[in-house]
């Protein structure tokens, strides 16, 4: 808080001398600055003053009380310090994790057709990475190291992996062209368009990939969380993760959370798949270091 100076000391000192009828009141101290204090948010920054300035009668010179500048009042009480995780992510053991499947953004259906180098270079382009196994599975089973993130008996229907398998044709699938599944996409809708625009037999993967999906919405099972908050860690779409040990040569991802046609719990794993493997049920989702 910046001190109240009081101008026109001496001034003070030749009125005091001069009314001798007074002299019991002058102390030698000016209480004038002694205004009352006002908060600025939750800062201690006093407002000054509560007296008017201006001429004292038969004062010899005039006494003023320069309002506290605002701009250096200190706001100790706001909150400054940088929040650990972006908005759309949550802090769950040491780590920041998408709350949804990517694109991660309520009311879009998850990814799908990115392997898991590609998987990587969509969340760096973001300022993220892909998760590790264990930070995925903590997120998973929660502190209880239960088998679903919502217990340990599974309820169908309350994450989305209760839909009936679809007999998908490889050949088609073969025809889904390398380059579409980039940092840019936003949106199923946006990756599926890129893919037909190449050529007709990738024309014909994406319509087969859409045929085949039936992905949920991100914010559509409510229930399918635990008490990690973040949704959707079993079923609807499997999710490519880092493996902690390192892995093999062009085999370092694990796919958690099995997809829409089959429960698995938090605890299962699949490393059987190389680097570039795709399929039209294996998306992923993002984590990142806190702040």
């Amino acid at each position: 808080m910046k001190p109240v100076r009081l101008r026109g000391t001496w001034g003070w000192t030749a009125l005091c001398l001069g009314m001798a009828a007074a002299l019991s009141a002058c102390s030698g101290d000016d209480d004038r600055g002694s205004g009352a204090a006002a908060e600025a948010g939750a800062g201690d920054a006093a407002a000054g003053d509560d007296q008017p300035d201006g001429d004292a009668p038969d004062m010899a010179e005039e006494a003023s009380f320069p309002a506290v500048d605002a701009s250096d009042a200190s706001d100790t009480g706001a909150d400054t310090a940088p929040r650990p995780c972006p908005d759309d992510m949550v802090l769950y053991a040491g780590v920041c994790i998408d709350s949804y499947e990517a694109p991660n953004v309520v009311g879009r259906t998850p990814l799908v057709m990115y392997n898991l180098v590609e998987a990587e270079a969509w969340c760096e382009a973001r300022g993220k990475r892909l998760c590790y196994d264990d930070e995925w599975q903590a997120a998973c089973e929660g502190p209880e190291a239960t088998s679903y993130p919502y217990g340990d008996v599974h309820e169908p229907g309350v994450c989305n992996d209760d839909k009936t398998w679809l007999t998908y044709n490889q050949s088609l699938l073969n025809g889904w062209p390398g380059g579409v599944s980039t940092p840019e996409i936003e949106s199923l809708e946006g990756l599926l368009d890129a893919a037909r625009a190449v050529s007709a037999s990738a024309a014909a993967a994406a319509d087969h990939v859409q045929w085949l999906y039936q992905g949920s919405a991100a914010g559509d099972h409510p229930g399918c969380a635990g008490p990690s908050g973040v949704f959707d860690l079993c079923g609807n779409v499997e999710e490519w993760t880092l493996r902690r040990d390192g892995g093999t040569t062009d085999f370092h991802g694990n796919l958690k959370g099995r997809y829409w046609a089959e429960s698995r719990t938090c605890q299962s794993n699949v490393k059987v798949h190389g680097d570039y493997f795709r399929f039209y049920e294996i998306g992923f989702r993002c984590c990142r270091d806190p702040a």
